[in-house]
Formats: structure tokens, sequence, C-alpha cells
């Protein structure tokens, strides 16, 4: 969510204090909303299969059911009103997050039982729709270049997650590697031409990146090396950690000098 928001802020353009706190704070509480709803409505079978990966707070006890569903109601209600500060655009991604998620969780759609369709910590969806929050909050008409390319370099990216969260319970036949090398393809393509043509965030953010990832990467390598099936998800995730405390900087640095100024 972090790393979307981030990115559609540098696409727009616009990287004011007040429409990236407010574009942010949109996504947090569009992202809260889903968490609680999910927890919601799986809580009944969580409590006879709890689930490793993502435990629900709700069946161990630890948040009641009460408390949740307050959380429920004020996390679409702070998002809607972010929205409307922002703009039509805003609203309109806000309520398509909620329609998504009532298709994805309710107990009579239940879209999120497909594989590639669950939801744990990411979902392409998602990253779209949160990129193009932050993308919106700019005045400025984009051409649909400037958008197709971080929008597909977001959901290429959490779509590669996906498929490798889920990898060990697919069959590995061709049709599944086909389809993890044609969005890794995208992925670096969508990547090359939204950093290096289109050129939203300075040089200097990329370098950044690569000195952060780099790092991460050496300090696994000084390690014990392990026989470790989710290799290439590690990968990813240093992609996007790395990714996030770059876009940080850059903010913090721009945020600074505006109000020298």
């Amino acid at each position: 969510m972090l790393f979307c928001s981030l990115l559609g802020s540098f696409v727009s353009e616009s990287p004011h204090f007040f429409t990236t706190a407010l574009s942010f704070s949109a996504n947090l509480a569009i992202y809260c909303f889903v968490q609680v709803y999910k927890h919601i409505s799986n809580a009944p079978g969580d409590t006879f299969s709890p689930s490793t990966s993502d435990p629900n707070p709700i069946s161990y006890g630890l948040v009641s059911l009460r408390l949740a569903r307050i959380g429920l109601y004020l996390a679409p209600l702070t998002a809607v009103t972010s929205a409307f500060l922002l703009g039509l655009n805003n609203l309109i991604l806000t309520f398509s997050a909620v329609l998504l998620t009532l298709a994805l969780f309710h107990s009579n759609i239940r879209l999120s039982d497909h594989l590639m369709l669950g939801f744990n910590q990411r979902h392409f969806m998602y990253a779209g729709i949160f990129l193009l929050n932050s993308i919106f909050t700019n005045r400025v008409h984009l051409s649909t270049i400037e958008m197709l390319f971080p929008l597909l370099l977001v959901t290429s990216l959490y779509i590669v997650f996906r498929l490798e969260e889920v990898r060990p319970s697919l069959p590995q036949h061709q049709t599944t590697t086909f389809w993890r090398f044609f969005f890794i393809s995208i992925l670096l393509i969508s990547a090359v031409v939204t950093f290096t043509l289109l050129e939203p965030v300075p040089l200097w953010i990329i370098a950044l990146w690569a000195f952060l990832a780099s790092v991460q990467l050496s300090i696994n390598f000084t390690k014990p090396a392990e026989a470790n099936p989710h290799r290439y998800l590690y990968l990813l995730r240093i992609f996007e950690i790395s990714g996030v405390i770059s876009f940080l900087v850059y903010f913090i640095f721009v945020f600074i000098t505006t109000f020298k100024r």
C-alpha cells in the first residue's frame, strides 16, 4: 500500500504535503477496511482452522467482534471523507474498493476463495486503486501513458507476489511457468519505462533504491544458506521495501525544502 501510494504521488508530479497526506490517509483507511472486513468474514472458519500465514485476531480473541465492527464503520467513513476533499475520481475509486471488498469476502460471493484472488498483505487490484488514488490528487490532466506504465508496474508486481505466495499450492506445469515469466516480463518492461523514459523521480532516488537493495542482499548472503522455497518472494520484498525507503527519503527532502522557502 505504501509503495503504491508514494509511487502515485511521484507520477502525479504533486508532492505537496496536504494532498499526499490525504491520499495516503484514504488508502490507509481502505486497507484497514479490507483487513477488518476480511477478518470478520473469515472469523468463523479461522476459529476451527486458523491460518499461520494470516492469523485472525478476532478468532484468537485478541480483538472483540464489537470493536472490529466499530473499526469497520470508521475506516470507510475516513476514506470517503479524505476522497471527498481530493475529488470525484478519488470518491469513485474509494467506492470501487468497497465494492471489491464485498465481492472478495461476502459470504454469498467469496471471490477470494480463488487462489489468485486471495488477500493477505497485498493484492494487485487494490495496488492499482491505491496508485490511481494518489495520481488523481494532481489537478493537472495526465496523459494515458503517464498512468498506464506505473499501473502496469504495480499490478504486475503484486500479481507476481501472489503467484510466488501460492506457487506451492499450484501444479508445476508449463502454463504456470508461462504466466510467471509473462508477468515478470511486464514488470521489468514497465519498470524501465516508468523510471527511465517517463522519469517521474530523480536519478539519485533510483541509485539509492539500488544501493538499499544491494545492502539487503549482501546481508542475506552473509547468513548461512538454507533451503528456501520462497527465495523469489524475498527478492520481491527487497524491491518493495527499498523503493518505499527511497521514496520516503525523497518526500522528506522535498517537504523540508518547501518549508524552508
